[in-house]
């Protein structure tokens, strides 16, 4: 079996989500505006509550990365680091086990849809801007998840991946040299 490492560049990576964030943003907010109306008000408690549960978001993210490794890729506790890299500015979950690739697209998107869009959708039902703004905030977040779990299109649910101990990325595991590009 070969082991083939996959890398992202950080600052490309942060230069598309700025873009992508951008027009989640304008789109997120034109539909809120569309359902609700343009009026809003700022407030020094609502601007700490949202710092809060942006905070709150983060940390949950995380571990929502962890509980997928967990249950999805059936590792255990022990098999996944938490931390905080300060040069990427930028939390983290790794896993240190390979998993298959079907678990690991799961443990990508897994915090994005729970802290991203299901407070999206709620912000428009209900009709909250603080819900609103954390939920762009954390979906935007997880737009770098988002281009992983893009990149992991041409490899089979059944390829083992491993996340990069040190660096923005992942190995792949393949049978042969070839195999690592055929699609799913």
């Amino acid at each position: 079996m070969q082991k083939r490492e996959v890398l992202f560049d950080m600052r490309k990576l942060q230069k598309q989500a700025t873009y992508l964030t951008f027009g989640l943003m304008l789109t997120a907010s034109f539909i809120y505006f569309i359902i609700h109306g343009f009026e809003f008000y700022i407030s020094l408690p609502m601007i700490a509550v949202t710092f809060l549960l942006m905070l709150i978001g983060i940390v949950l993210h995380e571990l929502l990365h962890g509980i997928g490794f967990i249950v999805f890729g059936r590792v255990r506790y022990s098999q996944v680091k938490y931390g905080f890299s300060w040069k990427d500015g930028a939390a983290y979950a790794h896993c240190m086990e390979p998993i298959k690739v079907s678990a690991y697209r799961v443990s990508l998107l897994l915090p994005v849809i729970v802290t991203g869009l299901l407070p999206l959708l709620i912000s428009y039902i209900v009709g909250n801007g603080v819900l609103l703004a954390v939920s762009v905030i954390l979906t935007a977040g997880g737009i770098g998840d988002w281009l992983i779990f893009r990149s992991l299109r041409k490899y089979k649910a059944s390829q083992f991946v491993k996340d990069h101990p040190t660096k923005v990325g992942y190995f792949i595991y393949t049978d042969s040299a070839d195999e690592s590009e055929k699609t799913r």
